[in-house]
């Protein structure tokens, strides 16, 4: 029983020790963690103060830096509005002075519309007034050139019937043609009728071919109407069958033109048929339609417009062509 205590008591003892240096080591280990523990919390503090003063710094100068960025925006804005304020200014001022501008521009516009058609008006009258003068001086002129040299075409013409209507109003001048024209200009008196012949002698045609015919007189047989001449060399004489008749018949004319230049002169004529009150052209024998015997200009377009050229020479116009 004695040994079992003192094993018990022995058992607690070292159980003790044991617990007593547990403890002691505990709280050795306890020692060092609380100074650990301290030094941790020390440690926490600063660091926290330092992270706050950090932040602190930050955000102010974030802080800062968003003041002086909505500052710039602000004042940007606001001289942007101005800018745009200065730039409707101007452009209501520019669209203002254009308008301005516009209307005085505008009004000078119908102030000169008005001077100019006033002096339209009054060129215009002053025109036709000048047009009206010229016109009637033209047509004075016309008339005053037309009696002056009208008398040149006295016989220059041939019957419708002729063999030479054709050459005539083809401006074709043969000397058959030319001996024709002379024997309309010569006097009727010259020429003698015996046993039913008639008689011309050769110089008294030859003077009247000279007096208004340009060229050589040039002998020959020819046709004059319905009769034949012919030319007796020997004799110096022309001798026809039948009777002697120069009338005009059926052919008319109406001289619309003359020209005079220098020593030449230009008889500008419209010429047609007329015959039982119808009106036809010359060379086509074609009825011009609606005639109302109303002259002839009217109606140039359907018949022949001759012009008939005449050369100055001895102070004598003379025939020297015809155009057609």
């Amino acid at each position: 029983m004695v040994k079992n205590d003192e094993k018990k008591s022995v058992k607690r003892d070292i159980d003790t020790k044991k617990n007593d240096k547990i403890t002691s080591k505990g709280e050795k280990k306890v020692k060092e963690v609380k100074s650990l523990t301290s030094d941790i919390n020390l440690d926490l503090s600063e660091i926290k103060n330092d992270l706050t003063e950090f932040l602190m710094v930050k955000v102010e100068k974030e802080v800062s830096k968003e003041v002086e960025k909505s500052t710039k925006k602000l004042i940007r804005h606001k001289n942007s509005i101005i800018l745009r304020k200065n730039v409707i200014i101007i452009f209501l001022l520019i669209v203002c002075a254009f308008l301005a501008y516009n209307l005085y521009t505008i009004s000078d516009i119908n102030i000169d519309i008005d001077t100019h058609k006033k002096t339209e008006k009054k060129v215009l009258k002053t025109e036709k007034k000048s047009s009206a003068k010229k016109e009637n001086k033209k047509d004075d002129d016309f008339e005053v050139k037309k009696e002056e040299y009208k008398d040149l075409l006295d016989d220059i013409y041939v019957n419708d019937e002729s063999e030479y209507v054709k050459d005539f109003y083809s401006g074709k001048l043969s000397d058959e043609l030319k001996l024709y024209l002379a024997l309309n200009h010569i006097d009727s008196e010259k020429l003698s009728s015996e046993d039913g012949s008639i008689y011309l002698e050769e110089n008294d045609l030859k003077e009247s071919y000279e007096s208004f015919l340009v060229g050589s007189f040039s002998p020959k047989s020819f046709e004059y109407n319905n009769l034949k001449f012919r030319h007796l060399s020997s004799k110096k004489l022309f001798i026809s069958d039948g009777e002697f008749d120069k009338k005009k018949e059926n052919i008319d004319r109406e001289i619309i033109e003359v020209d005079v230049d220098d020593d030449k002169v230009k008889i500008i004529t419209v010429e047609g048929i007329i015959k039982d009150e119808k009106l036809y052209n010359v060379v086509t024998g074609e009825e011009v339609k609606k005639y109302k015997k109303d002259g002839l200009k009217k109606y140039k377009k359907d018949l022949s417009v001759i012009t008939y050229c005449f050369e100055k020479s001895d102070d004598k116009y003379k025939l020297s062509d015809i155009e057609v």
